[in-house]
């Protein structure tokens, strides 16, 4: 199942959380690794781990449990979400799942068209648009990526939510 919401986002909510990477510090730690296969690779972008709760994130959890099987879904511990930032070109994201580590995988899309070009999010075999202050919600077993950044910046935040098992 995957369920695009347009304007999911106020106007107010895509820009401070747009203006959050002006303040934040990156973060450089193992979180920023994905996993293909055997090894893991460094991902190449900012980001920044969102450790607090925001108002907005009960809806999303709300949708989320009631859009996919409601069970009871949590965020993962001392982690509410990520800010993806992609400023260099090249800079993307590789076909992944997250079946692991999330049951439901939400991204809102923090960037207007006109100021990126490329960085795409995709999810294989679907035709998918994801609008400025809009956000997917999708199962975390389908493959998914961003295309390489041509030019500009691309800003999303991005949120995992767990089911019990997966929470211990």
């Amino acid at each position: 199942m995957i369920m695009v919401i347009s304007n999911f986002f106020t106007e107010d909510q895509a820009n401070f959380f747009r203006s959050y990477c002006d303040h934040a510090s990156n973060n450089d730690s193992l979180e920023v690794n994905l996993v293909t296969g055997k090894k893991n690779e460094k991902v190449d972008r900012n980001y920044y781990t969102l450790r607090s709760h925001y108002k907005f994130m009960n809806e999303v959890k709300e949708i989320s449990e009631r859009e996919f099987g409601g069970k009871k879904l949590y965020y993962q511990k001392k982690t509410y979400g990520h800010i993806m930032h992609y400023h260099t070109p090249g800079q993307g994201l590789r076909w992944h799942a997250e079946p692991n580590i999330a049951t439901v995988s939400v991204s809102v899309n923090l960037s207007k068209d006109h100021e990126y070009e490329g960085a795409e999010f995709e999810i294989k075999d679907e035709q998918i648009h994801l609008p400025y202050k809009g956000a997917i919600f999708y199962a975390s077993s389908r493959l998914h990526r961003v295309t390489p950044l041509i030019s500009g910046q691309k800003k999303s935040l991005v949120m995992w939510l767990q089911n019990e098992e997966q929470r211990k």
